[in-house]
């Protein structure tokens, strides 16, 4: 399929494709083939983002279990995609054009991933094996480097250099800290590719921005385009990735949108239960690949989310670390909520303006008993606290899933 091809959907349309290709069940390796990259945040209220992102698609998911799957199986990698990110092992090594890219960046910084300092780090992970920025070279403050977002250590700029350049590797994590090795010793056997041109690699790069979007308007906003390369590049490389069948051009009621086989075949599959189907209900990451774009949320959905969690608390409308919630190819609602100590507290929730919670629309209910079911177990919570806002149907649904 190729742009020329002109593909035409409807908001309606465009909506089942994105439910459909997002939401089939599936089992944790197939949802990270699907989705190919998985954006990292380290804030963990209800579960880090990878956790939210993997429990909405993974039955039986439980918090923590993508640890497994990273430092353990290796089906994922510390890598570099939208921001710090989770990508399979051969895309790391098919990432070599950016990590020149990155070192120079660095060396423009005044950090040459070359210099003996660099090299001496290197040699130290070589010798003692994974092991922390705390464990790592001068432990020293660099006055210069105060207030600086990698903190004031010298040492701590040079190995993210380190590992932005591809010299270093995340092994684990201990307590969200990175611990740095070699990559030989941490890719699985089999994982090396031939390194990618610049091409390929950027091709690489945007196909698989939009695979885990599975819809993305070309025009979204620079947070999700953040890549090496003007925007004339990036157009380019789409171009070619058209001709070789990787994208497809789409037009939704005068909008553009790429997309990938994969995610237009989508379409023609039937729902696979009765939880990916019009009545199922999930509740998604912050960081979620298919609200990447807001903006093309708002368009296709109606629905208009503000992730407020670097908003000073008197600015926030919604909350601190707020989940969308997904009902069928409708969003409904938004809550914010911590988990501590098997106790889940929903600290706020908000309707949409079309949901009246005194009189839910049929089946809703039902549908948010199973989700909050599900959301329990995933959390390892046995217990839940709830705001005022949720209506008599809703509050019942939620002490019915604790039971």
């Amino acid at each position: 399929m190729t742009a020329q091809q002109g593909f035409t959907l409807t908001r309606a349309d465009a909506r089942r494709l994105l439910v459909r290709y997002h939401f089939p069940p599936a089992p944790l390796a197939t949802v990270i083939r699907r989705l190919g990259t998985i954006q990292f945040d380290p804030l963990a209220p209800v579960g880090t983002n990878p956790d939210l992102v993997l429990q909405a698609r993974v039955p039986g998911y439980r918090r923590g279990d993508w640890l497994q799957a990273a430092y353990a199986r290796r089906l994922l990698v510390d890598g570099w995609d939208k921001q710090a990110s989770l990508i399979q092992p051969g895309e790391w090594w098919a990432q070599a054009p950016f990590h020149r890219w990155f070192a120079r960046r660095w060396r423009q910084r005044g950090v040459d991933v070359a210099a003996p300092e660099a090299r001496a780090l290197v040699e130290q992970v070589a010798r003692q094996g994974p092991a922390t920025s705390l464990e790592l070279g001068d432990q020293r403050a660099d006055p210069a480097l105060r207030g600086s977002w990698y903190g004031p250590k010298r040492s701590r700029h040079l190995l993210k250099a380190l590992w932005d350049a591809g010299h270093l590797m995340t092994h684990h994590r201990v307590g969200g800290r990175h611990a740095y090795d070699l990559p030989e010793r941490v890719l699985p056997p089999g994982a090396r590719e031939a390194d990618a041109t610049p091409d390929d690699a950027l091709q690489r790069l945007v196909v698989r921005r939009v695979q885990a979007a599975g819809l993305l308007r070309p025009s979204a906003d620079a947070a999700v385009w953040l890549l090496p390369c003007p925007r004339a590049e990036r157009d380019r490389i789409a171009a070619r990735a058209m001709a070789r069948g990787e994208l497809i051009d789409l037009d939704v009621e005068g909008t553009r949108y790429w997309t990938t086989p994969a995610a237009l075949a989508a379409l023609d599959a039937a729902p696979a239960s009765a939880s990916a189907g019009p009545g199922g209900m999930r509740f998604l990451a912050p960081l979620d690949p298919l609200i990447w774009d807001r903006g093309g949320v708002a368009r296709l959905f109606g629905f208009d989310y503000v992730w407020e969690v670097y908003k000073p608390q008197a600015q926030r409308r919604w909350g601190y670390y707020v989940l969308p919630v997904l009902w069928g190819e409708r969003f409904v609602a938004r809550f914010d909520a911590r988990c501590q100590q098997g106790t889940l507290s929903l600290l706020a929730w908000h309707w949409e303006a079309d949901i009246h919670p005194a009189r839910l629309p049929e089946g809703l209910a039902e549908a948010l008993q199973r989700a909050a079911g599900e959301f329990l177990d995933y959390l390892g919570a046995t217990r839940v606290v709830l705001p005022r806002g949720l209506g008599r149907e809703a509050r019942r649904a939620w002490q019915r899933a604790a039971r």
